[in-house]
């Protein structure tokens, strides 16, 4: 049996349907699993025993060329299913006139209804359920029911060797010193950024929880401003904000890092090896939980984007929710200033996210207030 799974949106999305093959494995041990996906998303798929192979596929390059690549794939391999996730619709274009004999997935888009003959019709924007829960019961047609008792078995996992981990000491060891940043005892990352039209937190919120974490902790942490380039304004709004006279002495306690510097597997290494992780809804923070790492996630109201669909994947005493205190009626946007709670990210006072990161690091705490006494 041959199976074939494509996913090539983003990374949050791809690393929460890796937990299909553990279910397929599960189901039939003998199955050989392809994943299809993003170039960015390729180094998560690696060192995983259910994941047999791997095309990427690269969307800056030509239509033709994409197909091309994918009709030699396909003609090779030859699958007995193909199942679609999310994406370019091009590997279901294909598989269809392949003729593969099950074509199953996510029926979302008109291209959905056409092409696959054994699909799912999902309703995702109400978010009755998490992502992952979604991805697995698009396996029902093939005879496969997710349970949610199966939940802790079939949990995403990534594998980082100790290598890998190493290799990543030394890389921000040598950041600290291009940029004379002195290492401290732990790591705090803070990711503020994300793409799409998800509701954010602040910006100015997050420049404060560095300086009121070193105002109770002076010279333990030091902090880790992860971006992308599409972060860059954020992160310039962030960078201004310590430029302040009463501000400036953080400056040596934080790192702005650029995680397509060093490569995806890289920046995984370093979260793993993180105290605490703070951030939006977005790949990094999906990365953050699954790596084992202590978080606090920051979610917006509205349905679509909600932490019940979008949330940690694993729910435990790691793991800390924040949202705004408000009844949103909205599904896919925000309603701008029509709406009575709006800006209501703002809603989520610095000091609450500061409790939570307590009651996480509560070990940590707990010594300092001992070393006190």
């Amino acid at each position: 049996m041959r199976v074939v799974i494509s996913r090539t949106d983003a990374i949050g999305d791809t690393v929460l349907t890796i937990p299909m093959a553990r279910m397929l494995k599960r189901a039939w041990p003998d199955v050989h699993i392809t994943f299809i996906v993003a170039p960015i998303s390729a180094p998560l798929m690696l060192y995983h025993q259910e994941i047999d192979d791997l095309w990427v596929l690269d969307r800056s390059e030509t239509q033709s060329a994409q197909l091309s690549f994918l009709y030699k794939k396909f003609k090779e391999l030859k699958p007995d299913i193909y199942l679609y996730v999310g994406g370019s619709h091009l590997p279901s274009t294909v598989a269809y006139l392949q003729r593969v004999k099950r074509r199953g997935g996510l029926k979302s888009r008109w291209q959905s209804f056409m092409l696959l003959n054994c699909g799912v019709r999902q309703r995702r924007s109400i978010s009755l359920m998490h992502e992952l829960e979604y991805n697995l019961n698009l396996l029902a047609p093939l005879g496969i029911e997710y349970l949610a008792t199966d939940r802790q078995q079939i949990n995403p996992t990534i594998n980082i060797s100790e290598d890998e981990k190493n290799d990543a000491k030394n890389y921000l060891s040598e950041q600290l010193e291009k940029k004379g940043i002195t290492r401290q005892k732990e790591m705090i990352v803070i990711h503020p950024g994300m793409t799409g039209h998800t509701l954010n937190w602040p910006a100015l919120y997050y420049a404060r929880l560095p300086l009121l974490i070193e105002s109770r902790f002076p010279n333990r942490f030091l902090f880790v401003f992860s971006y992308t380039d599409s972060d860059q304004e954020l992160i310039e709004q962030i960078k201004n904000h310590f430029q302040i006279s009463e501000n400036r002495q953080i400056e040596q306690k934080v790192l702005f890092f650029n995680g397509k510097d060093c490569g995806l597997r890289t920046y995984m290494a370093l979260l793993a090896q993180s105290t605490l992780f703070i951030g939006p809804s977005t790949g990094p923070t999906h990365l953050a939980n699954i790596l084992g790492v202590k978080m606090v996630g920051i979610y917006s109201p509205i349905k679509l984007q909600s932490a019940k669909r979008w949330g940690p994947a694993i729910i435990g005493s790691r793991t800390r929710v924040m949202v705004p205190d408000v009844v949103c009626g909205e599904v896919r946007r925000c309603a701008g200033s029509s709406c009575p709670y709006y800006e209501c990210m703002s809603k989520i006072e610095v000091e609450d996210v500061l409790e939570a990161s307590w009651l996480l690091l509560g070990e940590l705490i707990r010594q300092e207030v001992r070393e006190e006494a």
